[in-house]
């Protein structure tokens, strides 16, 4: 059970509408978050940033999240369905869950998991990492994968705290049907 009731007004209806426009549905999440509507729209439009607007590509955004969620169920779910649409590996998601970057990424992929690991784990980043980011990422794509991070951690705190719970089956598939038309009308890998 959520912590707080939904709340049914017509400034809410509206956040929603909007939240459904950039994202195909209204997740549990964003439910979660409709008695404060500004700050709904605050954070679903960060979300919307991280999803759809950076300069990383669809595996590298799910790499991020993929990680950043491994340990919370409600992300891992909605997200390990997305990465496995954009050809991440079941092995490979089976490393993310054990805290590790697969080996069999390339150099830019395995330079960013290993950032993301060091980001997730509040100890700061290690020279050697930031210096393999570098060699691959642009500095924006750096702050993409951050602000990527950064998204998503404050995602989970909110599952966690909000006690929010999992959509069904078909909510999830809507979830990757959205997914995969964003992609396609991207045209982005």
């Amino acid at each position: 059970m959520a912590v707080l009731p939904e709340p049914s007004s017509p400034e809410v209806q509206e956040s929603f509408r909007r939240v459904q426009e950039s994202r195909g549905f209204v997740s549990n999440l964003m439910r979660s978050l409709a008695h404060a509507p500004d700050g709904l729209q605050q954070f679903q439009r960060l979300g919307h940033y991280a999803r759809y607007d950076t300069e990383l590509t669809e595996v590298q955004k799910e790499l991020t999240v993929c990680i950043i969620g491994r340990g919370i169920h409600y992300a891992w779910t909605h997200h390990s369905g997305l990465a496995r649409a954009v050809g991440i590996t079941e092995a490979q998601l089976a490393e993310f869950k054990e805290g590790r970057t697969p080996g069999d990424l390339g150099a830019a992929e395995r330079a960013l998991c290993d950032y993301v690991l060091a980001f997730s784990g509040f100890g700061g980043i290690p020279q050697p990492v930031m210096a393999a980011m570098m060699a691959h990422f642009s500095h924006r794509q750096i702050t993409d994968v951050a602000l990527i991070a950064a998204f998503y951690l404050a995602a989970g705190s909110l599952i966690i705290g909000m006690d929010v719970q999992l959509e069904t089956p078909e909510a999830l598939q809507t979830e990757i049907d959205w997914q995969q038309k964003m992609i396609a009308a991207k045209g982005r890998p």
